[in-house]
């Protein structure tokens, strides 16, 4: 619910979108994050390949968090 342009939460519309722009570059971080032991991993590095199945595990968390602030912007009519 908005009241005078700020939510229940207090957060304006304009900090839920910076809040979603600020989780979609943590995620694009995160995957690039990832390209030096994907190579690795497939070329047999088992080490790199445990690295990055936790980086992935922490892309779905990031991504699940994005979803959740486009979500939450959308319902709020931003």
């Amino acid at each position: 619910m908005i009241l005078n342009g700020v939510d229940r939460d207090g957060r304006t519309g304009c900090y839920r979108r910076k809040a979603v722009l600020e989780d979609y570059e943590k995620l694009k971080r995160l995957v690039e994050s990832a390209a030096d032991d994907v190579a690795k991993a497939q070329g047999g590095n088992k080490a790199a390949g445990t690295r990055v199945r936790k980086i992935m595990q922490d892309v779905k968390s990031a991504a699940q968090e994005l979803r959740k602030k486009v979500l939450e912007a959308r319902s709020a009519g931003d």
